[in-house]
């Protein structure tokens, strides 16, 4: 029958194992989603991940403000280099 779909043994091993975690995790999320619904109380998994990314949204706030730091810095000494420079040649 496998010779007939064009498809091996380990094709079709991995094609279940693959098949078998997919659905798992769906199960998984959909009854997690599902308590949320019911009771309003997040998982603990839930409140981690929002945790982590507060955190990682703070540290990308303070990459945007260190960014925009440098680049105020560098348009200030282009300045004072082109206001050295026309000083210079009066």
């Amino acid at each position: 029958m496998l010779r007939e779909l064009g498809i091996s043994m380990g094709t079709l091993i991995f094609c279940l194992v693959t098949g078998y975690f997919v659905i798992k995790w769906a199960v998984k999320n959909a009854i997690v989603e599902a308590h949320y619904e019911i009771t309003g109380e997040k998982s603990e998994s839930w409140m981690e991940v929002e945790r982590m990314m507060d955190e990682d949204e703070k540290k990308r706030q303070e990459a945007r403000e260190d960014i925009e730091a440098r680049r105020q810095a560098r348009r200030a000494a282009r300045a004072e280099r082109k206001a050295a420079k026309e000083a210079s040649e009066q």
